[in-house]
């Protein structure tokens, strides 16, 4: 018999996701403001604590509000944008926070088993 996946209420994800789009927001300023020192770390820890206490959905969610937050701080930091190898690196990023997002919802789901 399996388990029924944990279920939230709508209003929790909304507030979850809302204060998870505040935080990527001050992460965007900041890594606007840093310039060219990488803060993906924080980016890290922000998509693990989304999806461990929301859903893996919402954390993909917030990989491409990251994704967002990070071509704009690149673009206002006068980074070249459209060239392949900045492409390729928002590539390998994208993956390795799609790979985190879904290794720590599937942690999640193997501990409340």
């Amino acid at each position: 018999m399996a388990d029924k996946p944990a279920t939230y209420s709508r209003a929790y994800l909304v507030k979850g996701l809302i204060f998870a789009t505040l935080v990527i927001s001050l992460l965007g300023y900041v890594d606007y403001i840093t310039g060219e020192i990488s803060i993906d770390i924080l980016y890290l820890i922000c998509i693990c604590l989304v999806t461990w206490y929301t859903s893996t959905l919402l954390g993909i969610l917030c990989v491409a509000e990251i994704l967002i937050a990070k071509t704009s701080a690149d673009y206002l930091d006068k980074i070249r944008v459209g060239s392949h190898l900045y492409e390729w690196d928002m590539f390998n990023h994208v993956v390795m926070y799609i790979i985190v997002c879904v290794l720590v919802g599937k942690l999640k789901k193997a501990l409340t088993n």
